[in-house]
């Protein structure tokens, strides 16, 4: 499963033809304006429109990594699995050149 957001915000849906059945799926944005995509393949045809993959997760400055599942958190539970969560070492404080120093 996939969230695409459209190719242009004046864009207000796409309909994908099956290639087996010929039935036609419509795929509107919702109000945040991403689509849920399920079919592989009616995926590859919205990229070849123009859509994209919307970014949900962002980047999160100064806060915590789920162990478990990788979800981006400013708690030390996870909201998504309830697991624990460690310091991002990517936002530690540490750079890339206090690592590299000889």
């Amino acid at each position: 499963m996939a969230r695409l957001c459209m190719p242009d915000g004046a864009c207000r849906g796409i309909d994908v033809q099956g290639a087996q059945t010929g039935a036609t799926t419509a795929y509107t944005p919702g109000r945040d304006g991403t689509v849920t995509v399920d079919n592989p393949q009616h995926e590859r045809a919205l990229r070849a429109y123009g859509a994209f993959p919307a970014n949900l997760g962002g980047r999160t400055r100064g806060g915590y990594r789920c162990t478990t599942c990788g979800f981006g958190s400013f708690f030390k539970k996870c909201g998504r699995c309830g697991a624990a969560c460690s310091r991002d070492d990517e936002h530690s404080g540490k750079s890339d050149s206090d690592e590299n120093r000889t």
